[in-house]
């Protein structure tokens, strides 16, 4: 073995390390040499250098759902392999590549498709190659100087964000983006104006909000769960405001007593049907169902499974496990939730976590059941991965926010998993709302980088951004 030459499993390891990233679009874990070449199959032009081939590969690997790797062969200073891709059109093509090495690890890589592929479907992979029509189009809506987490657009397109106390001092908690993209307190100054005091105080200003939502009669609603810094609930702090967005005045306040948002309680988000609330509790883990026309709170499945996060899942979130003081994976329990466009069913997870599940609302305003008769109700939809945000548009796809991949993923009426888009720059992708054209909204909100992930140091950069993917 040469001064040069790295053992054979070493770039064995390599190159799986390489053929896996195309499946969660980050590269940064691949060892690339200095000197690193990239021959395009499709134009015939080499990339030259880690940041041009980093670059080329991740777009690449926008348009692939999953990868199966065959084979891998070392003999020093060249190794093949033979892998297959699942593209996110459903599309499966196998390649094989060769490799040059080094001792730093991969220099030269040249893909070659299967004769198969090229002969039996040229406009497809063609396509495939060009990025023609598979990746959307995406643009920045808004742009935030503090950490921001929900985001909500109206049913005439107004933009909405709030800004939980988690770190910054929130200045102001919930904002209108305005057309110049300068952030408008909102409802009103006042509100946004907490002096820290428990009690009347906290009641009646946003003490850490979480989400804000509009609803299908284009009401806005904001989120309190009046947990700052995710530590104990704020005495009187917890509520969940009905905003008139025609009078721009607060209709309606549902505060949230101990037994409805007990102390470790962290309510995360909010779904609307039938004249109730469906709102997730990550914090304890829990649905908690409001009726809108009595108050009345109730909190279910907090003794079921489905709202919990999963011991053995350890994300991986921008290249290293996702850990806090005393590296502990963070139990994120029941985070994300929607309700489908025929406002039947109630689906969830937890961001620690990859079963999505889902239970009827009928079964959920069923005061009759008990708690194991409801348990028995829940469903298990789909294995996924650790997300954040969920939203359906009215055609029934089910998009989630699929953190280790920095990737927008949606899930089809048919059982389907499409990476919709991805991109280094979705730094934790967190809320999503659908524009009344269409679109898809999401916040990313760097989340993973807070100082208590991080050793006490704090490694956000601002500014937080808002980005729109066109939907096809």
């Amino acid at each position: 073995m040469s001064a040069q030459e790295l053992d054979k499993e070493t770039y064995r390891s390599i190159i799986k390390s390489y053929f896996r990233a195309f499946g969660t679009s980050d590269f940064s874990q691949v060892q690339f040499s200095s000197q690193i070449q990239f021959l395009s199959p499709i134009s015939g032009n080499t990339m030259k250098g880690p940041e041009a081939v980093t670059k080329f590969v991740t777009g690449v690997s926008t348009r692939v759902l999953s990868v199966n790797i065959l084979s891998i062969a070392v003999d020093f200073p060249t190794a093949s392999g033979v892998w297959q891709m699942t593209t996110t059109r459903g599309v499966q093509y196998t390649l094989h590549n060769f490799f040059r090495l080094d001792g730093e690890g991969l220099a030269y890589i040249w893909p070659m498709f299967d004769p198969k592929a090229v002969m039996n479907d040229p406009p497809g992979l063609l396509q495939w190659l060009t990025n023609q029509d598979y990746a959307p189009t995406i643009s920045v809506a808004a742009q935030t100087p503090k950490q921001l987490a929900g985001i909500a657009v109206s049913q005439t397109g107004r933009l909405f964000i709030n800004f939980p106390r988690w770190v910054d001092e929130p200045t102001p908690s919930v904002a209108e983006v305005a057309a110049d993209g300068s952030l408008v307190p909102y409802p009103n100054v006042a509100l946004n104006q907490w002096d820290k005091v428990p009690g009347e105080s906290a009641q009646t200003h946003f003490v850490c909000v979480q989400s804000v939502v509009v609803d299908q009669d284009d009401y806005l609603w904001i989120l309190d769960p009046a947990a700052p810094g995710f530590q104990a609930v704020i005495e009187g702090g917890p509520k969940l405001l009905k905003v008139s967005l025609a009078s721009n005045q607060v209709e309606r306040v549902y505060p949230f007593d101990a037994a409805g948002a007990p102390g470790k309680s962290y309510l995360n988000d909010v779904r609307f049907a039938h004249g109730y609330a469906f709102i997730s509790d990550s914090g304890l883990g829990a649905i908690v169902v409001v009726n809108l026309a009595t108050g009345a709170v109730r909190r279910l499945l907090e003794d079921h499974p489905s709202t919990k996060a999963e011991p053995d899942v350890e994300p991986v979130i921008g290249g290293r496990p996702w850990k806090f003081a005393g590296n502990q994976t963070p139990q994120v329990h029941t985070d994300g939730i929607a309700i489908d466009p025929q406002l039947k069913h109630v689906y969830y997870k937890a961001l620690t976590g990859r079963t999505l599940y889902r239970v009827s609302i009928d079964a959920l305003l069923d005061e009759t059941l008990s708690a194991e008769d409801l348990g028995f109700r829940v469903e298990n939809v789909a294995d996924t991965e650790p997300t954040d945000g969920l939203e359906f548009d009215a055609a029934g796809n089910l998009y989630f926010t699929a953190l280790e991949a920095n990737a927008i993923k949606v899930l089809r009426p048919d059982g389907a998993i499409e990476v919709l888009a991805t991109s280094p720059d979705f730094v934790w992708p967190d809320s999503m709302a659908i524009s009344p054209d269409g679109d898809l909204l999401f916040s990313a909100s760097q989340f993973h980088l807070m100082p208590a992930a991080n050793g006490g140091v704090d490694k956000r950069i601002p500014p937080y951004k808002v980005f729109r993917v066109k939907l096809q």
